[in-house]
C-alpha cells in the first residue's frame, strides 16, 4: 500500500496523482487481475476523491477506512456496489478514549450499515494505538462476536 492522503486531503492532488500515478497503479493491478486476484490497497487519510479512481483500476477493497476522514456512511452508499472498505472503527476516537459502551454501539452501527449487503470488513480504522484500553478492545470483539450469535 501507499500513502496519498492526509488528515485534510490528498498529499499530491488529485491532478498528479492522475497523472503520475494512475497508469502505472492500472497495469499493475491489471496484472492481479489477470491472475485471477483480488486488488486490496492502504491509503491512510482523506482520498475521497480518488475513490472512483479506484473503482475504475479495478480495486477490490480500500483500506483503511478512517471515519475521521472520509464518511464511511456516504462512501459505503455511493460506492459500496462497487468496492469493498475495510476498517470503519475509529482509532482516534472511540477506540482509545470512548467507553466499552461507545465502541459496542459503533461497531454495531458500522455492521448494520456499512456492512448491509455485504462489502465490509469490520476493523480499527488503522493499527491500533496503545493508548487503547484493553476493555474497548474486548469490546469490540465482542460486538463483533455478536453478528456470529445472531
Amino acid at each position: 500500500g501507499d500513502d496519498w492522503g492526509q488528515q485534510h486531503g490528498l498529499i499530491m492532488g488529485p491532478k498528479l496523482w492522475r497523472k503520475f500515478l494512475k497508469p502505472r497503479l492500472a497495469k499493475q493491478y491489471a496484472k492481479v487481475k489477470e491472475a485471477g486476484k483480488s486488488v486490496s490497497i492502504h491509503s491512510c487519510g482523506r482520498v475521497w476523491e480518488l475513490l472512483p479512481d479506484f473503482i475504475e483500476i479495478a480495486i477490490d477493497v480500500f483500506n483503511p477506512f478512517q471515519p475521521e476522514v472520509i464518511d464511511v456512511f456516504e462512501a459505503k452508499e455511493k460506492y459500496g456496489d462497487r468496492l469493498s472498505f475495510y476498517g470503519g472503527l475509529s482509532t482516534q476516537k472511540t477506540l482509545p478514549y470512548g467507553t466499552p459502551e461507545e465502541v459496542k454501539r459503533e461497531v454495531r452501527t458500522l455492521i448494520e450499515r456499512v456492512g448491509k449487503d455485504g462489502g465490509f470488513i469490520i476493523a480499527p480504522a488503522h493499527a491500533t494505538p496503545g493508548d487503547v484500553p484493553p476493555e474497548n478492545m474486548v469490546a469490540m470483539l465482542e460486538a463483533i462476536w455478536e453478528q456470529y450469535e445472531q
